[in-house]
């Protein structure tokens, strides 16, 4: 059996790789036709290896997206099939009395928080609380166990496909996309610019997740949890679970799922 994470990691690295061997045969076509630019030739070779390059990518694309959409499904299925604990007494009470009041302090959320670490509906509750309060501080953190809620994982879910989309169309990062766009708008077209440098390609699942969609540290851990948990499936026999090679040395910076796009 394979995981919902892991079949995805699959699914993206042997992607990654196909298409990285479809742009790499175009780019060698092309550098072989240099002595021959300016000719008839050469317009035409160029012309062949561009469609040639497009009609190889649209299909692979087309392939994948059905792989990725059975991820999706079985990730989602995972999440909203997860059992939510049942908070106690206790913790009742203590939700009761910070809602009773007109406007609890930070310091009393706090406390709050330490005493309800053990359930993290209750700390998604807290950090309502909070929020409605006008404060701008979240209290999941405290959570003894690694768990996003069920809305959280959905709204991960969601960032990560549409951060797929922006993976399986580009070799660039859209952060450096967008920076060059800018640039080029402030100051024109700059004449012989270089191309823009290459996302880099992941080896491991942390990278994968990370280069995709910013996910990574204890975020990542708890979005395995909640996606993990019921539904897996089996990967296909073709494919391969290619096992770490190194550490990711990224380190999540921040609550976008796809800052690093």
């Amino acid at each position: 059996m394979i995981s919902n994470t892991e079949l995805f990691y699959a699914r993206a690295k042997t992607y990654q790789e196909r298409r990285a061997d479809i742009v790499a045969t175009y780019e060698n076509r092309i550098k072989a036709l240099e002595a021959t630019k300016g000719s008839k030739y050469y317009t035409d070779e160029v012309k062949r290896a561009e469609d040639t390059r497009h009609k190889a990518l649209t299909a692979l694309k087309e392939e994948y997206a059905e792989y990725f959409r059975i991820c999706f499904d079985a990730m989602s299925k995972a999440n909203t099939s997860r059992k939510m604990l049942a908070p106690t007494e206790e913790e009742l009470r203590i939700l009761q009395l910070l809602k009773m009041k007109d406007k609890p302090t930070e310091t009393e959320l706090e406390a709050a928080a330490k005493t309800l670490k053990g359930n993290v509906a209750c700390l998604s509750v807290l950090t309502e609380i909070s929020h409605n309060c006008g404060y701008l501080r979240s209290y999941e953190k405290y959570a003894d166990c690694k768990e996003m809620s069920i809305t959280d994982a959905d709204k991960a879910i969601k960032g990560l496909r549409n951060c797929l989309r922006d993976f399986m169309e580009y070799d660039t990062t859209r952060a450096g996309r967008i920076a060059r766009e800018q640039i080029n708008e402030m100051h024109g077209v700059p004449v012989g610019a270089p191309a823009l440098s290459k996302r880099p390609l992941f080896e491991t699942k942390a990278e994968c997740f990370d280069i995709i969609a910013g996910l990574s540290g204890d975020s990542l851990v708890a979005f395995e949890n909640a996606v993990n948990e019921h539904g897996q499936e089996t990967a296909s026999p073709h494919i391969h679970i290619v096992p770490s090679l190194r550490r990711s040395p990224c380190i999540y910076a921040g609550a976008s799922f796809c800052g690093n796009c």
